[in-house]
């Protein structure tokens, strides 16, 4: 994949605002136990003039007892117009927090069979352009959905690739969490047997995606694979893993959507790490 398929940088997204059918969305998301802020709270601080406020749970199976899991695609396709995305929208998302809410937004679109969206490289750090604080809205649209079921995989194939030496499945959490140091209640279990850590700071230059060439460095232990599946604890972070290893030219990849949180709530085997994991 193309670094411009992914990712826009400030400069280009400045001469955009207000082009007729740019949908430009500010998806930022509060992931803390002590709040129940969407992150609508920082979008009304403060936002690139234009933007719609998305709320992950808009595009979420909220029925699922899991946070953020994928809708069934008639479903997904009725809520992605709802917050007025068609099919000919030129789509652009990011965040002021950490860029993996903006890359979770891209895997959903393209899983949806829509292509024309892109992640504001550096967030909204990135951006030194005006800022506003009123609120916009987008007129509701009509979408029409083409699934890409291989960009998710199910726990059933999460499962079955602990004995799939050509499949490796990839924790996107801290070290911490894959050890079973961190002190978070389902980091305790330490990660899924037989998987491996690539923690999505890795793949980061501060608020910036690090170059094409450096993200291939840190793929390369995971190039000869055959399927590689990303996950983390509720499939967020693991977006940020699947797009950089399409950018460091690895192609059949996927999220694990329900990840540890999932995983734990079935009763799959876990393991703590003792040192760095590498195929």
């Amino acid at each position: 994949m193309n670094r411009e398929e992914l990712l826009i940088e400030a400069e280009e997204l400045a001469s955009k605002l207000g082009s007729h059918g740019l949908r430009l969305y500010d998806a930022t998301f509060v992931l803390r136990p002590d709040t129940s802020d969407t992150g609508q709270s920082l979008y009304d601080k403060g936002h690139i003039p234009g933007a719609v406020f998305l709320d992950h749970a808009s595009i979420s199976d909220t029925t699922s007892g899991l946070n953020f899991t994928l809708p069934k695609p008639v479903e997904l396709a009725e809520k992605l117009g709802a917050v007025g995305i068609s099919n000919d929208s030129e789509v652009v998302v990011y965040s002021s927090d950490s860029i993996m809410w903006a890359t979770r937004i891209w895997w959903v679109l393209h899983y949806a069979g829509h292509s024309n969206v892109r992640v504001l490289n550096g967030g909204l750090a990135a951006w030194q352009g005006d800022i506003e604080t009123e609120a916009n809205t987008y007129a509701p649209a009509s979408f029409s959905i083409d699934p890409q079921p291989r960009m998710f995989a199910s726990i059933d194939e999460v499962e079955a690739a602990m004995g799939n030496g050509d499949v490796c499945t990839l924790n996107a959490l801290p070290w911490s969490f894959y050890t079973g140091e961190a002190d978070i209640d389902y980091a305790q279990h330490g990660h899924i047997t037989a998987s491996e850590s690539l923690p999505f700071s890795n793949l980061m230059d501060g608020h910036y995606i690090k170059s094409t060439a450096a993200l291939v460095t840190e793929f390369d232990n995971y190039r000869h694979q055959q399927r590689l599946i990303n996950y983390c604890g509720g499939g967020i972070a693991a977006t940020l893993n699947a797009t950089c290893a399409l950018l460091a030219g690895i192609d059949n990849v996927a999220v694990y959507d329900g990840s540890m949180s999932e995983w734990l709530q079935a009763g799959k085997p876990t393991t703590p790490g003792t040192e760095p994991g590498s195929i």
